[in-house]
């Protein structure tokens, strides 16, 4: 992001007729950004202007500024040469032609597709200095807290040349820090943390301040990460239940099940179930005589949901097991996620089976799709190395529309065709065998792999053959700054899960762009098309020389959990490598078929959320008024005694008007707990009404629609009994012993293991039909 000498600003990442084709093929949801470059060619000749004037001279400018107006062209200009000349002073970087081309486009509302290593921070701050001085409250949302804070505190000296003010939200700060960050013009979060404080917010008494203003303007860096990857990640507020250990002794009993006796595990590893031997046995141990008989039916569900964590739920694949603690790993990124849990069945049977503390038992308060709070922006925009491949999704979803934005300098890494082969063994030998080959020569090499246990395994392969390889995972991501700062030096091998894929740049070390520059190899495709763009993008930076293979084989995850390969391949050499041309078009179709079901999964979850957020919606209404209005109060009191006014004065008296506010807050919010709970119940079991040629979605929509029509009353009656026995009591809410929870706490809920509604209809179905018990557990 240093400053160059002008030139004429490339139209595509791949030059014009890269341009052409995109046109020619009208790929959905995209847009050609040459439109912004007479802007842009504008900007720069103004900016040449300005390196005339004095910093005073150049502070007064960036002082005065109005606010950029997409619709009028010469605002627009004179905001960018100033916002580029305050950058060059004062961060020393001065943006790219091609820079300005993606704030001029993101401060018009589109989404732009920018290269790894092509300054997406330093667009960062020119869009949101541009949309805070309209007034608007900015939002950036980074990919992680680290982030967050970097870019804050980096951006600082930008911001304040412009007499704006840049604060950061992360997960350690208390509650007056979050409400002093949320009022900076300029707010450095993660779509997280904003979710988790406006579920604190929902959850806020008459004492508490609010945390999250009015959601306004959205910059999303990494914007697929976050509307497509976490878009149907639940974030959850959880109050404290207790804790339980009756699942104790089920879990030790389920412990000692021999495998193949016992319970049986298919050759994929999705399903698990008990044999008769192992039924059995389990009764022997639990001292019950039918573990199949309806009083135990919860016990049967349990001891499932122990199976799957004993033979399925793999630790340093799915999870790690740090501090005496279990958490998960994210596939998308490689990276431990902080607070993030699965449904508390599962979570608390591996924390049994792993030997570590089992939580508090939670209750959900409230919970959130990540989805559901970005949508809630007035205004959106942002931009991602792998922007253009989601285009078509933010489009549909969120009337988004993309343009690939050029690089500064031409783009010569060569993508090399994938190596196919027969097993994962043969895979791997090969891939040691490049690596061996890169190294010898110089070249430095980074190994993207799928899971903690893969890199570990692929680093001791190389080994064995005397090549020391640097491990980054999410068992040791505290060292990610230093192992990447070392990973473009000659010679150098890093193996990594996606950690490495995102918010990284790798420099080439001295002399390395003689050798060839960075090799990339992925062992195995990932699930999405996406994910292997972000590793092939960490070679070939900044017109950096570099190359990327995968090296892939069809026993490879991708493949065996979509597809089922009947026949073999006709043309395979003997180290293993399949030459048969159909068996790549095979692959790659699998892969297609991951991502249908995770968008069909997206859809599904999108649906079952609508009617729930418009219940939330509504009470929230309520909360709101009678929280912040004591003439709402009243209405609400004269409303639920309308047959006795004298009560709705009684206790609008401001003497008791506090306590009759606390009162209605306490029991809006259990009816929303409750209610929830009673919607989890329900969608648990949905799939049976497929049973009855009825629509699951429809009859999901039918039931909560139905519960949240009684919510109401039974709210009333409830204040109204509270109020009555606050009365002859005198005392409080506590001497009643309706308590607000005593801690509460937030975390993500990982997808459901268990799969969707239709797959788990699709197992009872197969279950029926082979005359079987229910005793299968399917995972995905």
């Amino acid at each position: 992001m240093s400053s160059t000498q002008s030139h004429r600003l490339p139209t595509t990442r791949h030059g014009r007729a890269g341009a052409w084709f995109r046109r020619f093929r009208q790929v959905p949801g995209t847009e050609d950004l040459s439109r912004f470059t007479p802007l842009v060619e504008d900007a720069v000749r103004r900016r040449d202007e300005l390196r005339e004037l004095t910093d005073g001279d150049v502070s007064e400018l960036a002082e005065s500024i109005t606010a950029p107006d997409p619709h009028d062209a010469a605002s627009l200009v004179e905001f960018l040469a100033v916002a580029s000349e305050v950058a060059r002073r004062h961060l020393e970087l001065e943006p790219f032609e091609v820079q300005l081309l993606a704030a001029a486009a993101m401060l018009h509302g589109r989404v732009a597709d920018m290269a790894t290593g092509e300054g997406k921070t330093l667009v960062g701050y020119l869009v949101a200095a541009g949309n805070a001085l309209s007034g608007s409250r900015v939002h950036v949302l980074s990919a992680n807290d680290y982030l967050a804070r970097r870019d804050a505190a980096s951006g600082a000296p930008f911001f304040t040349a412009f007499g704006l003010r840049a604060a950061a939200v992360s997960d350690d700060m208390p509650a007056e820090d979050r409400q002093a960050a949320y009022a900076a013009d300029i707010t450095y979060a993660t779509a997280h943390q904003v979710g988790f404080d406006i579920l604190r917010d929902r959850q806020r008494t008459a004492d508490d301040p609010r945390l999250v203003p009015e959601l306004d303007v959205a910059v999303v860096d990494e914007l697929d990460a976050v509307l497509i990857d976490d878009a149907m990640v639940p974030l959850v507020l959880a109050g404290d239940a207790g804790t339980d250990d009756s699942d104790l002794a089920l879990a030790a009993a389920v412990a000692e099940l021999r495998a193949g006796t016992d319970y049986e595990v298919d050759p994929e590893r999705r399903n698990a179930s008990f044999t008769d031997a192992g039924i059995i046995a389990l009764e022997r141990r639990l001292g019950i005589e039918d573990l199949y008989d309806e009083e135990h039916t919860e016990l049967l569900t349990a001891a499932n949901v122990a199976l799957h964590a004993e033979a399925l739920v793999k630790r340093d694949v799915q999870y790690v097991v740090e501090d005496g603690r279990v958490q998960l790993v994210s596939d998308a990124r490689g990276r431990v996620v902080e607070r993030q849990r699965w449904p508390d069945g599962l979570h608390s049977a591996i924390e049994r089976k792993e030997g570590v503390a089992v939580t508090a038992q939670a209750e959900v308060l409230d919970q959130v799709l990540v989805e559901t709070v970005v949508r809630r922006y007035r205004s959106m925009t942002g931009m991602s190395g792998t922007a253009l491949e989601a285009a078509e999704r933010l489009s549909e979803d969120l009337q988004l529309r993309t343009g690939v934005v050029a690089t500064n300098r031409p783009n010569v890494r060569v993508d090399e065709p994938d190596q196919l082969y027969a097993t994962t063994e043969q895979r791997d030998a090969a891939a040691v065998a490049r690596v061996a080959q890169a190294h010898l020569a110089g070249e430095p090499v980074l190994v993207g792999t799928r899971s903690i246990s893969d890199s570990e395994r692929f680093a001791e392969l190389l080994s064995e053959q005397g090549i020391e390889a640097r491990v980054l995972n999410a068992k040791n991501h505290a060292q990610e700054a230093e192992v990447i700062a070392a990973a473009g030096q000659a010679g150098a091998v890093t193996v990594s899960t996606q950690m490495a894929g995102r918010g990284v740049d790798i420099r080439l070390g001295k002399g390395v762009a003689d050798t060839g520059g960075l090799l990339v190899i992925g062992l195995s495709r990932y699930d999405s098309s996406r994910l292997d763009g972000q590793l092939r993008g960490r070679a070939g930076r900044q017109g950096d020389p570099g190359r990327s293979v995968f090296y892939t084989s069809i026993e490879d995850e991708v493949v065996t959990d979509h597809l089922e390969i009947g026949h073999q391949p006709r043309a395979v050499r003997a180290d293993g490598k399949i030459t048969d041309r159909r068996f790549a078009k095979l692959y790659e179709h699998a892969q297609r078929v991951a991502e249908g079901k995770v968008l069909q999964l997206h859809r599904t979850t999108r649906q079952y959320h609508k009617v729930t957020d418009q219940h939330r919606a509504s009470l929230l209404d309520t909360r709101e008024r009678v929280l912040d209005d004591d003439a709402a109060l009243l209405k609400y009191l004269e409303a639920i005694y309308k047959s006795k006014p004298e009560l709705a004065t009684y206790w609008s008296d401001p003497d008791r008007r506090d306590l009759a506010r606390a009162t209605v807050l306490y029991h809006l919010d259990r009816a929303w707990t409750d209610h929830l709970g009673m919607l989890t119940e329900v969608r648990e079991g949905i799939h049976l009404r497929a049973l009855a040629r009825e629509s699951p979605l429809d009859e999901f929509n039918l039931i909560a629609g139905r519960n949240f029509g009684k919510l109401g009353a039974r709210t009333s009656r409830e204040v109204r009994r509270t109020l009555k026995e606050l009365r002859k009591s005198g005392g409080g809410l506590e001497d009643l012993g309706l308590r607000r929870p005593s801690s509460t706490w937030t975390y993500l809920i990982t997808d459901n293991p268990f799969g969707s509604e239709a797959d788990r209809l699709a197992d009872f179905f197969g279950r029926v039909l082979r005359g079987g018990r229910a005793r299968e557990v399917e995972h995905h």
